[in-house]
């Protein structure tokens, strides 16, 4: 799976919209060398996107908190999650000489801050739910074409499904 500047368009609150470009797309396309992690990011990034909307957060702090929260929901450690998504903050600390309880301190500070909350909240919410009134225009049309259309080949279609 690989994010298009579309699928970027697509997913993107309205005043983000034109951040949407071929850059922001290999940038995020390029955060997991392992392909089925990289999946699992893209997906997020795309299905989280609401939360953009409810904050102020920068595009680059979302990516980074994307990235954390999908190696959390494929079921690491707060430390392992921070460790993989953060390679560089992780051996900067472990370089400086910082203990264990040191670097536990930085993993807590940053899982507990508004945006990673945010998004491990919104990806607990099941799909079916985010998407009721979606799921409700499509019963709604179904039971308009069961009714009123022409073809009864489309009213029995419509009825079935």
């Amino acid at each position: 799976m690989t994010l298009t500047v579309d699928e970027l368009q697509s997913c993107l609150p309205q005043h983000m919209k034109s951040s949407a470009t071929q850059s922001l797309a290999d940038k995020v396309n390029q955060l997991a060398a392992d392909p089925d992690v990289a999946d699992q990011i893209i997906r997020n990034f795309t299905t989280l996107a609401s939360v953009l909307r409810d904050g102020k957060y920068k595009l680059d702090d979302y990516i980074s908190a994307v990235h954390y929260v999908s190696f959390k929901l494929m079921g690491h450690t707060n430390k392992d999650a921070y460790k993989y998504a953060f390679p560089q903050r992780y051996q900067r600390l472990v370089a400086k000489g910082a203990s264990d309880k040191d670097i536990s301190a930085y993993v807590a500070g940053y899982t507990k801050g508004k945006l990673v909350g945010s998004l491990l909240e919104q990806a607990a919410i099941p799909v079916w739910v985010l998407n009721q009134g979606t799921f409700q225009d499509a019963i709604n049309r179904q039971a308009h074409l069961m009714m009123h259309a022409d073809s009864e080949k489309v009213q029995t279609e419509a009825a079935n499904s």
